[in-house]
């Protein structure tokens, strides 16, 4: 899951070290982007605000060291917190690590009164209308950033759950955090460590991991929105074109309903942890919005962590089974 600005030329690759080089990273592009992703289209005054607002190296603002936020998960997946945009408190916030930048419901924009213009959203190789603005006052418990560049859309397709607004990783990256899945807490702050960590890297604008799966290499898109292994079959190692799919299931991304084929994969590593078998899902669709390094998206809970940790000091992704 995720949401993307800027123009389809910023689709390159870009890998950096570190979060201040993270963030140069977003500006030299002057574009936003997700595992769901915004297409350029009437976006260019906004992407030049979000490249302001990136440049500024800005941490998220606390009145404590190490700030824990409780949050609700649903779908046993999707981590869901409470916090305020301006005057509107208690408000359903999904974190998500797979969109870029963050969104806004549109029942929440109308009560903000929030201008907002036309932009266009990819979501796994669909394209969607929506329109996009510039939140103030966007708090999560302690911690509330500067002004956050959002898209603005129908978020009615999460189903199960009311959810107001996506915190995405333009709000995230601003400081390391870990997601305790057992305690159903978030942690903004640094230092701390994984039982296994693997080499955090951009891609642009996704971060990413490396993954090898019988030998062959395969770079991943990491999303805490998402709760699968999904590999995109158009872009699969040709050695792997051997592997049978074992049934099928349809999902809804904000792009509408996908189908998903099972696969089983054998001798899968990432990092120092491996596996003899892991399930994965192949979405077989036309791919628009994706830099073309990008071979799937890795939802944390298809790994079986019970902690996650997005390290932007050392640039490491980390779990704990």
């Amino acid at each position: 899951m995720g949401f993307c600005f800027g123009s389809r030329q910023a689709a390159g690759r870009a890998r950096t070290s570190g979060v201040q080089s993270l963030r140069s990273a977003w500006t030299w592009r002057v574009a936003i982007s997700g595992s769901t992703a915004l297409a350029g289209c009437g976006t260019t005054g906004l992407s030049a605000v979000v490249a302001a607002v990136l440049l500024s190296v800005t941490p998220l603002s606390s009145l404590e060291g190490v700030a824990e936020v409780p949050f609700a998960l649903y779908q046993q997946h999707l981590i869901v917190t409470k916090g305020s945009i301006g005057p509107l408190n208690g408000l359903s916030l999904l974190i998500d690590t797979g969109t870029i930048p963050s969104m806004v419901d549109v029942r929440i924009a109308r009560k903000l009164h929030v201008q907002a213009e036309p932009s266009m959203l990819v979501a796994f190789g669909q394209r969607v209308a929506i329109r996009s603005t510039i939140l103030n006052g966007f708090r999560i418990g302690a911690r509330q950033p500067d002004a956050v560049p959002a898209g603005v859309s129908d978020l009615s397709y999460l189903d199960g759950v009311r959810i107001d607004a996506i915190v995405g990783l333009d709000v995230l990256a601003r400081t390391s955090f870990s997601i305790d899945y057992r305690e159903h807490v978030l942690r903004f702050s640094p230092g701390g460590r994984e039982e296994f960590v693997v080499p955090l890297e951009v891609v642009w604008p996704f971060l990413t991991v490396q993954m090898t799966i019988e030998g062959q290499r395969i770079r991943l898109l990491v999303d805490t929105g998402s709760s699968d292994l999904v590999l995109f079959r158009s872009r699969m190692p040709a050695a792997l074109s051997h592997v049978p799919w074992r049934g099928d299931k349809t999902v809804q991304y904000a792009s509408g309903a996908a189908r998903l084929q099972r696969l089983d994969l054998r001798q899968v590593r990432l990092g120092t942890r491996g596996w003899d078998k892991l399930t994965a899902w192949a979405l077989d669709r036309v791919l628009d919005g994706y830099p073309p390094s990008i071979d799937g998206v890795l939802g944390v809970l298809a790994l079986d962590c019970r902690r996650v940790r997005f390290d932007f000091e050392r640039n490491e992704f980390g779990c704990s089974p």
